[in-house]
């Protein structure tokens, strides 16, 4: 009796002894984690157009790296984690990931952790893990912690009657560690099936000092593949883990799909199942949105985003770039984003080449589209006419009410 009391006693000294040891590593402390590619952040810094294709021309030219592959710039970066363990625990992990200090809300993620160090004088294993699909948001404080995966001394398969206690697989907890996302927009999704192209609308700053409510409306590709007949929808672009993601996560109620019935076919159902609205329109872009029934499809199309009812909405076309870039250009202008973020907003698509940078292009004046966004809300106002009042001007043109110009602003901008 004497010797198994001394065998829990060592057991259960051994137990505290690791938990002391689980140590979050980085990022700790509150500090800022950069959501965006360096290179990406120098190029939207510049100015104006030519400048921003001049430096990707040069930054081109000069490395063709890795970085260059457009699909490191329009989706989210992975999450990187480290933490340190004793050497006697080896995984596989738990890492608990929310937004409320006593991580209540936290999202858990299981992982075995790629040991990155082994440090047998210090007695301690350094571990990093990548979350891959975290897509935290803007200018937010995160809170992370660890758990090993070691059980109570007194768990049933060491032999022991199972107890009450709360010592089960994974109460090995590291200290609670903080972080703060960077605030600069915009703010990219990252999911596992082919769609790409994915942001929020939101995180931009506006000029009368608001910001853009983030997860409220996201942009981007389809998801679907185009009919590749006109009779038969096509393939679906998504996992079934994206499906949980966009309705469990992102919380998208409706599915806005900008694209013809030539394209979507017999699509009568979003892909993201039964409980998702699914708007239909075919759109217009660049040039088209100026004309006649162009301006009268905008009015329509703007609506979608006055009724509370419809959000959190996902719009899309097929490719993320032209019906839906011209359609992003207009709402996140009429909330007042500046002009220059409208422009590298549009932009962001093509990054880290734009389409002069391409072996293919010809040089066609009209192929620069945002140039028509440029032409088009220049015959609204005078020239002592703010960018974003001309905007306004064409929405009431296209006959879009003023207390529906009202609503969409209260439902998107945050409030002081």
């Amino acid at each position: 009796m004497k010797k198994t009391i001394l065998l829990v006693g060592a057991a259960v000294a051994a137990f505290v002894s690791f938990a002391g040891e689980l140590k979050p590593l980085s990022p700790v402390n509150g500090e800022s984690v950069r959501l965006l590619p360096t290179e990406q952040k120098k190029v939207m810094a510049l100015p104006t157009y030519a400048e921003r294709l001049d430096w990707l021309k040069k930054d081109y030219a000069a490395r063709k790296a890795k970085h260059l592959r457009s699909g490191r710039w329009q989706i989210a970066k992975p999450l990187t984690l480290r933490w340190t363990t004793p050497l006697e625990v080896k995984g596989p992990f738990r890492i608990l990931f929310g937004t409320k200090p006593d991580l209540s809300d936290a999202k858990p993620y299981s992982t075995k952790g790629t040991q990155t160090k082994k440090d047998t004088d210090a007695k301690i294993r350094e571990f990093v893990f990548d979350i891959p699909f975290a897509n935290p948001e803007l200018g937010v404080t995160y809170y992370w912690r660890v758990c090993a995966n070691v059980r109570c001394p007194f768990h049933k398969s060491h032999g022991f009657k199972p107890c009450s206690c709360k010592n089960r697989p994974g109460v090995l907890l590291s200290p609670i560690a903080s972080f703060v996302t960077d605030p600069q927009p915009p703010r990219w999704i990252a999911i596992e099936g082919r769609t790409r192209n994915i942001r929020d609308l939101g995180g931009w700053k506006t000029l009368d000092g608001h910001r853009v409510k983030q997860g409220r409306a996201f942009r981007g590709q389809g998801l679907n593949d185009n009919s590749p007949t006109g009779e038969h929808k096509g393939r679906n672009r998504l996992m079934v883990e994206d499906v949980d993601f966009f309705r469990n996560t992102l919380k998208i109620k409706t599915d806005f799909d900008l694209r013809s019935s030539r394209e979507t076919a017999d699509l009568k159902q979003s892909p993201l199942g039964e409980g998702v609205q699914f708007i239909r329109r075919s759109s217009p872009a660049y040039q088209e949105i100026f004309r006649p029934q162009g301006m009268k499809i905008m009015a329509e199309n703007f609506r979608v985003f006055c009724d509370e009812k419809n959000y959190p909405i996902y719009f899309h076309c097929i490719g993320g770039a032209d019906r839906t870039g011209s359609l992003a250009y207009v709402l996140n202008g009429i909330l007042g984003v500046p002009r220059h973020e409208l422009e590298i907003d549009w932009e962001s698509t093509f990054y880290p080449k734009l389409p002069e940078m391409s072996s293919s292009y010809t040089g066609e004046k009209s192929w620069r589209r945002e140039q028509h966004f440029n032409n088009g809300f220049a015959k609204y106002g005078d020239k002592d006419t703010p960018w974003n009042k001309r905007i306004e001007l064409y929405l009431l043109a296209c006959g879009v009410k003023p207390e529906e110009i009202a609503k969409f602003r209260s439902l998107m901008l945050e409030k002081e």
